[in-house]
């Protein structure tokens, strides 16, 4: 219970200083105001203005849009244009998991990975060690995807697995896939 009070409590704290950060990008040239807004709740932040740098540390829940990301910490990073830049990463918990609606396409995609990264500018994220991609499309499974690092890019709907040491499957390989149905 108290956990829960802490988080809501910290959840409030951090809320106000985001959304005055998502206002003031998205009332600049970079991103257009209709640009989806993102919250992560966390246990602890630490955010330095110097830097434009922010830690996100305990329970990390990041969302945006329809788009959500779970990890132990998170680090983010705005660069000069106003774009956030990330490395999520797992301690405790066994993955970083991402997990996206695709409401148009009656799509929903479950994504996990030992760390990931994400660039805000280009909304690619990799995943990085024992990495999968699972589609949905009515939730009936459609794309299961495992590789040592996939590349899933929410902007252009397409994935991308490569293999190597630390895929979930052993053996080499690269596939890719786009996510638009025609």
């Amino acid at each position: 219970m108290k956990k829960s009070i802490l988080f809501l409590l910290l959840g409030s704290l951090v809320a106000p200083s985001l959304l005055f950060a998502q206002a003031k990008k998205t009332t600049g040239t970079t991103q257009p105001a209709d640009a989806p807004e993102t919250l992560v709740l966390s246990d602890s932040l630490t955010y330095n203005d110097a830097t434009k740098t922010s830690e996100f540390k305990g329970n990390v829940i990041l969302t945006r849009g329809l788009l959500r990301l779970t990890s132990d910490e998170l680090h983010l990073q705005e660069d000069k244009k106003g774009f956030q830049h990330g490395q999520a990463i797992m301690k405790k918990n066994p993955k970083v998991t991402v997990y996206e609606e695709r409401p148009d396409n009656y799509e929903t995609i479950y994504a996990e990975g030992n760390t990931a990264t994400y660039n805000g500018e280009t909304e690619v994220i990799k995943l990085i060690g024992q990495a999968i991609v699972i589609r949905h499309v009515c939730g009936q499974a459609i794309d299961n995807l495992r590789g040592d690092t996939i590349t899933y890019n929410s902007k252009e709907a397409t994935y991308f697995a490569e293999g190597g040491p630390s895929s979930q499957e052993k053996g080499e390989f690269a596939l890719s896939f786009n996510l638009v149905q025609k």
